[in-house]
């Protein structure tokens, strides 16, 4: 069996459009190379390539022959002891060139037209990708989150100052970004605050099929231990439900880069990839700890061959209630998938989804706690401020909803004109 260690290319999100036929202006950061290759019939580049070749050849000849002819006419001044070419002659050679670029134009060969040719190789990492056929629908079996906006500067809130300091988790890190954008998570909590903006009401608008959501209804049952079930029943029966990919864990794009764990994803076809994972700070804790006072799931948009190795190393105890895979996802509009809770046999007012893509929960904004995605920070500290307000806000709520509402307000980001405005107004 070969085993190759290059990660495969990426596929990019397909375009989203608002209600209205509108597109966003969103920019994807592309390498042409990793993508369709774009090629002509060989056949007829081939006498194109020719027919460039002996057009230029035929351009170099040309310009030996009119400096050879000038040389020639300058031997002849000079002999006839001429010491300036005559005015008209000038003009003469003048008019005999700009003749020749005229003609030299329209006789340039034309390339033949283009046409689309789709790679062969396989597609890897990015969130709500649609694949143009089953193998590489089945190869692209992670999720995850690009870095692909120039954040938003909001420079007239960094220049006025907040009116009020808040302490609330992600608010109190948002408005400390924006003031000091030195900082090194500045950009990235800038980018991620305009990617709520500018998704969360395209996808929002987005109808979803009632019939698929009863097709992938997952009957979990309770499965706690002891300890956990007696704090469960008082918590009026909390679940905690994790993304995986930019939440939890980083999986590198280039295999070049720094790691913490390697592992092997074997495809259909028998070919293996090496993938290195890196683990955010607290991710493995944080399971620990909560699957002790409520019930914990991972709910990945990734395929369970992957997503089944990431998790073990993320949770070797077995302490999560559940697993939930791409097969759970809900597709909406040109096959975007999106996590509906409406698949889950829970109470919705018990239920919080925590997700770097905001979007991903944007048909239930009342249950979903954004988190800063993680590529790689050593300094991360985003899941220990997120167990702290799970522990003072969440768990002791009666419902979760107006709580997360109240403190994020995503609901209302479509109130607004521009991210700025909606910030301002929002969180300063």
């Amino acid at each position: 069996m070969e085993i190759n260690c290059k990660l495969p290319p990426k596929i990019t999100m397909n375009p989203l459009y608002y209600s209205n036929g509108a597109r966003p202006v969103i920019q994807y950061r592309v390498n042409p190379n990793d993508q369709r290759r774009y090629t002509a019939d060989i056949e007829a580049m081939r006498k194109y390539s020719k027919s460039q070749n002996q057009y230029k050849q035929n351009d170099v000849r040309y310009l030996c022959d009119l400096l050879i002819s000038g040389n020639q006419q300058n031997s002849q001044q000079k002999s006839q002891g001429i010491a300036r070419a005559n005015t008209a002659d000038k003009q003469q050679l003048e008019d005999s060139k700009n003749q020749y670029n005229s003609s030299r134009d329209n006789k340039k060969p034309q390339q033949p037209q283009l046409f689309k040719v789709q790679s062969q190789a396989k597609p890897i990492f990015e969130n709500f990708s649609k694949c143009q056929s089953q193998k590489l629908k089945n190869h692209s079996f992670v999720t995850q989150h690009k870095q692909n906006e120039k954040p938003h500067s909001f420079k007239q809130i960094a220049q006025k100052g907040p009116s009020q300091i808040s302490h609330l988790y992600y608010v109190a890190d948002l408005q400390n970004a924006i003031l000091n954008q030195k900082l090194q998570s500045s950009a990235l909590f800038r980018e991620h605050i305009q990617s709520s903006f500018t998704y969360i009401p395209v996808i929002k608008n987005l109808q979803i099929d009632k019939e698929q959501i009863q097709e992938k209804l997952l009957n979990i049952p309770i499965n706690l231990n002891k300890k956990c079930k007696d704090f469960y029943l008082r918590q009026d029966n909390k679940t905690i439900i994790f993304d995986m990919d930019e939440t939890l864990i980083h999986c590198n794009e280039d295999e070049n880069d720094k790691c913490q764990f390697k592992i092997d994803i074997q495809f259909e076809d028998g070919e293996i990839i090496e993938a290195g994972i890196n683990i955010r700070n607290f991710a493995r804790e944080i399971i620990q700890k909560l699957s002790d006072l409520c019930e914990v799931m991972i709910f990945t948009a990734s395929q369970d061959v992957y997503a089944n190795k990431v998790i073990n190393i993320l949770d070797p105890n077995n302490k999560l209630s559940y697993r939930i895979f791409r097969e759970s996802c809900i597709s909406v509009g040109d096959n975007n998938l999106i996590k509906h809770l409406g698949v889950l046999n829970r109470d919705l007012k018990n239920v919080v989804l925590i997700d770097n893509s905001s979007y991903s929960f944007a048909h239930h904004l009342e249950n979903g706690i954004p988190i800063l995605p993680y590529y790689y920070d050593d300094k991360d500290n985003q899941l220990i401020k997120l167990y702290r307000y799970l522990c003072q806000n969440i768990l002791p709520a009666d419902d979760v909803r107006p709580v997360i509402l109240q403190h994020f307000k995503l609901d209302r980001l479509n109130q607004y004109e521009s991210v700025e405005e909606a910030v301002q107004n929002l969180y300063f």
